[in-house]
C-alpha cells in the first residue's frame, strides 16, 4: 500500500488546521452526536476529495468511451440511400 505524506511545519499546523476547517464546513459535533477533531476532519475530508476526483475521472472517461463508441456504431450501422 502507498502512502502519501504531508509535513506541515509544527510551528504553522493550528494555522493550515484552523483554515482547511473554516474553508470546508469543521464542526466538532457531528450530525449522530460524536465529535472529531481538526486533524480528524481535515483526513476525511481529503480522503473524500481523492475518492470524488477519482469518482469523476472515471465517469468521464467511460462517458467519452460511451459516446465515441455510439457516434462510431451509428455511423458505421446506419446507411440511408
Amino acid at each position: 500500500m502507498a502512502s502519501i505524506i504531508i509535513t506541515i511545519p509544527d510551528a504553522i499546523l493550528p494555522r493550515v488546521l484552523d483554515g482547511f476547517a473554516l474553508a470546508n464546513g469543521y464542526v466538532e459535533i457531528l450530525e449522530d452526536g460524536s465529535s472529531e477533531t481538526k486533524a480528524q476532519f481535515a483526513r476525511r475530508k481529503i480522503i473524500e476529495f481523492v475518492k470524488s476526483s477519482v469518482r469523476k475521472a472515471e465517469v468521464q472517461q467511460a462517458y467519452d468511451s460511451a459516446v465515441a463508441t455510439a457516434a462510431q456504431n451509428a455511423e458505421s450501422q446506419i446507411t440511408i440511400t
